[in-house]
């Protein structure tokens, strides 16, 4: 999990001229690469990193799988579902709804139109007990939801100017399910319990929730990537291997080999494509992103908190001042998950994986980091905690890129058409999301095909 595949080249010296060089091994350059593939196209994909995915990354540590960063893919996904084998990434989901805390209590808060029908009458009750949502919300729920499930993606991403956090009280929701459920369920999807991101950002998620469960993949996350590329003729992909330059003929590698090619891809990241395209990519020098930090932790199976497949959410966060929320060690935790009661392949047998999941990037030191960590979950789920061992913590800074820098209009968004040469595409371009970028890649794609067919056809 933690080096290059089998077969997968990390070192390119070569001559012959390739139809489409693919900068950047993300789920975009990847999705770009396999569709020009499958058209026959001589395709040379490279990648800096040791390993394909771009931020779809796993490792496995004593036996579990663990992500960098809690993510997870929407089952209904429609462009994404068109190009992955979903059947091979055999992926199970989260039962819809959480676990919220409010003050020093559990409470359950689902979907009762999405509970199963025996399930229906007693999800509404316990919901409407919990002191998260009244009846006026769960009808404001479903009436926007429907309202949603009525426009097209492209009239949902259509900027407003208006923030998450304006949209939701515009809708007609209280102050107390915003802040009870709405602050750590959306903040943990943009990493920021401010609710400040862009509302047509907010809605499109809205949206794809309300059609799909949050899985996951039987191999961790970066099975996703693996998919795309696990039928390619070594040398195609190249990693290791970091282009420094786009030239008038291909690129350049960073230790200076040349790279011909008719066609470019930049697929990298929004600040990697900045800097190999410049002016021709017209997003900010200085891109806003949102971080998190995800620690995760074993625990003996008899010990475990929970043995449902759900999210615990933090409802307290609305309590905190916003300096309370953003200090450098005034964090609380957002939600935590137990990955491995959703996918059994998580975790050795007869133990548990915990993602205790924070918003930003928490810069300090590792012991502290977790000591913090567990006096908290030690509040949260009583004296068991002590038990549990710390596995590894990763800290994400660049995680989700700020929709307010990377809006694009309609027509151009997903893909960019730099020059007659160079296609720029990236999940920053769409939806900052697992079908945004397969999206993207498969738009950069069709540009690159069709370029190269009139090339053929003056």
């Amino acid at each position: 999990m933690t080096g290059p595949k089998p077969g997968l080249q990390t070192s390119f010296r070569g001559g012959n001229v390739h139809d489409v060089i693919v900068v950047g091994a993300g789920l975009a350059g990847l999705t770009a690469a396999k569709c020009l593939i499958d058209a026959g196209l001589d395709v040379v994909v490279f990648e800096a990193d040791q390993r394909p995915g771009g931020r779809l990354k796993t490792d496995r540590v004593d036996g579990f799988l663990l992500d960098h960063g809690f993510q997870v893919y929407l089952t209904g996904y429609q462009i994404a579902a068109e190009v992955l084998d979903l059947g091979s990434l055999k992926l199970k989901s989260f039962q819809p709804g959480a676990m919220v805390r409010v003050r020093n209590a559990w409470h359950t808060v689902k979907d009762p139109l999405r509970s199963p029908w025996s399930r229906m009458l007693p999800d509404a009750i316990r919901t409407l007990q919990a002191p998260v949502a009244s009846w006026q919300d769960l009808w404001t729920l479903y009436r926007y939801r429907q309202s949603l499930m009525r426009l097209s993606v492209e009239e949902i991403l259509r900027p407003r100017g208006t923030c998450t956090l304006e949209r939701l009280r515009q809708v007609g929701f209280s102050e107390r399910i915003i802040d009870r459920f709405f602050r750590p369920f959306l903040g943990g999807i943009f990493l920021d319990s401010s609710l400040d991101i862009d509302s047509a950002r907010m809605e499109y998620v809205f949206r794809e929730m309300g059609l799909s469960t949050a899985a996951l993949p039987a191999g961790g996350i970066q099975a996703i990537p693996e998919m795309l590329c696990s039928s390619w003729k070594p040398g195609v992909l190249r990693l290791n291997a970091t282009v420094g330059q786009i030239t008038d003929e291909g690129v350049k590698l960073s230790d200076g080999t040349q790279i011909l090619g008719n066609q470019v891809v930049v697929s990298t990241e929004a600040s990697g494509a900045k800097r190999l395209l410049g002016d021709r990519l017209p997003i900010s020098e200085k891109l806003s992103w949102n971080a998190t930090t995800c620690l995760y932790f074993a625990i003996d199976q008899s010990t475990a908190p929970s043995r449902e497949p759900i999210l615990w959410l933090n409802g307290n966060l609305g309590d905190q001042t916003a300096q309370e929320r953003s200090g450098s060690d005034g964090f609380s935790i957002n939600h935590v998950a137990f990955p491995s009661l959703v996918q059994s392949t998580y975790a050795p047998d007869g133990q548990v994986l915990a993602s205790v999941n924070i918003n930003g990037w928490i810069q300090m030191d590792s012991e502290a980091l977790v000591s913090k960590v567990l006096i908290e979950l030690e509040h949260w789920f009583g004296w068991t905690v002590s038990s549990w061992r710390h596995l590894r913590t990763y800290g994400v800074p660049c995680a989700f890129i700020n929709p307010s820098e990377s809006m694009w209009p309609a027509q151009t968004r997903g893909v960019l058409q730099c020059d007659q040469r160079i296609v720029a595409c990236g999940d920053y371009m769409h939806t900052s999301s697992i079908e945004g970028a397969i999206q993207s890649g498969l738009l950069a794609a069709q540009k690159c095909l069709l370029t190269l067919r009139e090339g053929d056809h003056p």
